[in-house]
């Protein structure tokens, strides 16, 4: 952390420290949830900033002081006694819609706003408010598939998180071999898409013709956000064992190739961190390259297999011709993928299945895939299917082997993105076409 940030938390300690003498906190009996609810209410009604800052903190530490089931009933509660007044709000429309002007209007817009808010608002204040906001919405994730009605809780907490985690607030930092020990630590535990195995595995990825670039906020100064890595090829590649296992003279590269793009905190998990990410990267290596002509990633296809298997089980897919299934269902064989011969009658029909899936297959207008449905509202073109781009057991497992290039041509990259928003459309590649 640098010297103006720790000179920041200690400031806000240190008044949090002496907002504490103007507070009663041996008033707060009950259990837990109870005086942790209490402390809410005080939060909320308070006028003093240190004392504010004091209870903040307060609210906090006995937040994180709470184990798994009293978070649960506290969030719970939270929910029930914190949430939008609707008899309020009803009062406040029919205000304004008898007389519409602007402070109706205003009114209206702050009934409409639940404690719910106010009190994250103010938890912030705390220090290290921002992190245990982001760790509190990690807990609300986690219980959301047990208990749908906490999605109103989250539904305040993305409108804060993503006006405090906009772009303008981020840094983007290049990481190297010479990146602080620790944030390479962090690297090495957040790679999700292709694990790093130890520290010779992640040298590999930061130096000659690999680079990583990393999101940080201020507030979260040591804890990278979301980071990728991008191999400098020449030429696009389909396969990410040539990436990984190997590597190429940066001099001689001529195309940038996106292969690992890695969320660090799931408490920020749907916030768009990556669109931008990417952009800022393309625009960076723009910049510090200029002999990259093309940028274009190599993704993974999470959901194709289960996707196929659904559709074949079936027996009436519409995407799936009668002819080909007797030969797609050879993907369920042991160590199929073994077979030379095999491998040469499933290609074309899995690649078709697999194209078919990406551009036909859709949930509310969009892409079903997520990772396709990233790309496409990124601006980037649907390129090429790979052959055995993965023949890890995950990438088999996965998808059958198959990765994607997704082309993010700089001229074209803001016109597919608002065909894509304001029609749907999505920007496929002849060839990808033509299997179709």
């Amino acid at each position: 952390m640098n010297i103006i940030g720790r000179f920041a938390k200690n400031l806000v300690g240190s008044v949090a420290d002496a907002g504490e003498k103007f507070l009663d906190l041996r008033r707060l009996r009950g259990t837990p949830t109870q005086s942790l609810l209490k402390l809410c209410d005080d939060l909320i009604s308070h006028k003093g900033v240190a004392s504010g800052i004091a209870l903040a903190r307060e609210m906090v530490y006995r937040y994180q002081s709470l184990k798994s089931d009293e978070k649960l009933n506290f969030l719970l509660e939270l929910n029930q006694q914190m949430g939008p007044n609707l008899l309020e709000i009803r009062k406040a429309a029919g205000e304004f819609s008898k007389t519409p002007d602007e402070k109706n209007l205003v009114q209206l817009s702050r009934k409409i706003k639940s404690n719910r808010q106010k009190l994250f608002s103010r938890m912030n204040m705390a220090p290290n408010g921002t992190q245990a906001i982001v760790a509190l919405r990690k807990d609300i994730l986690d219980f959301i598939p047990s208990h749908p009605g906490l999605k109103a809780i989250d539904d305040d907490l993305r409108v804060l998180l993503t006006s405090w985690f906009n772009p303008g607030f981020l840094t983007l930092k290049k990481i190297d071999w010479d990146t602080e020990a620790s944030i390479l630590e962090k690297i090495i535990l957040y790679e999700a898409v292709h694990d790093i195995k130890d520290w010779n595995d992640l040298k590999t990825r930061l130096v000659a013709d690999r680079v990583c670039f990393a999101y940080f906020h201020p507030a979260l100064e040591d804890e990278p956000l979301i980071f990728v890595e991008v191999a400098l090829t020449k030429g696009i590649t389909g396969s990410i064992q040539s990436i990984i296992e190997s590597g190429e003279d940066t001099e001689e590269g001529d195309t940038a190739i996106f292969y690992s793009i890695n969320n660090c905190q799931q408490g920020l998990r749907k916030i768009p961190l990556g669109n931008f990410l990417i952009k800022m990267v393309v625009t960076e290596l723009a910049t510090e390259l200029p002999a990259i002509k093309t940028y274009c990633t190599l993704s993974p296809i999470p959901g194709f297999a289960d996707w196929l298997r659904r559709e074949l089980k079936s027996g009436n897919s519409k995407l799936i011709q009668k002819k080909e299934r007797k030969i797609l269902r050879t993907v369920e064989e042991v160590d199929w993928y073994k077979d030379k011969n095999r491998c040469n009658e499933l290609q074309k029909p899995l690649m078709m299945a697999c194209a078919k899936y990406l551009v036909e297959v859709k949930k509310n207008g969009k892409p079903l895939n997520s990772v396709a449905k990233f790309h496409f509202g990124n601006g980037a073109q649907l390129y090429r299917i790979n052959w055995m781009g993965n023949t890890s057991a995950h990438g088999l497992a996965e998808s059958f082997g198959l990765m994607v290039n997704y082309l993010y041509d700089l001229k074209h990259i803001e016109t597919n993105h608002e065909a894509y928003v304001q029609r749907g459309d999505l920007a496929v590649a002849k060839s990808i076409r033509a299997i179709i």
